[in-house]
């Protein structure tokens, strides 16, 4: 995140957590970082993507759920004051094992066992 913080969600395990670690104010390279536990995820998932929107942003795309079915379902979280899970539009085809940039309000999405396109989002229209 812009603020040096790091979001968790999902797992190897199928799971709906979510955390952010946060830096300590020690510049120290063996300083603690604090973890703080996050809204669960509306959907579990494993094998999903976490991306870093504009704006302070954090969205969670595709992944697994619990019956195994691959998902194109997308959802953000502004972390900070008023942290709720925001369902976003899903992708147009699904995607596990994925990769992603954030360029220019965009989210270049790519990759998925045995699919061949690349996407790209809009971060407010898509």
């Amino acid at each position: 995140m812009p603020d040096g913080c790091v979001v968790c969600t999902g797992g190897y395990e199928i799971l709906s957590s979510a955390e952010v670690l946060s830096p300590s104010a020690q510049v120290a390279v063996d300083a603690t970082w604090t973890q703080r536990e996050l809204l669960a995820l509306s959907v579990e998932r494993s094998s999903c993507c976490g991306c870093v929107l504009s704006e302070g942003h954090f969205a969670v795309l595709g992944g697994r759920d619990n019956n195994g079915q691959i998902l194109p379902s997308c959802e953000a979280m502004a972390v900070g004051d008023g942290e709720h899970w925001e369902h976003l539009p899903p992708m147009h085809d699904t995607r596990i094992w994925l990769a992603y940039a954030a360029v220019a309000r965009c989210v270049i999405v790519t990759g998925r066992l045995g699919l061949k396109s690349d996407k790209v989002f809009d971060e407010v229209l898509d």
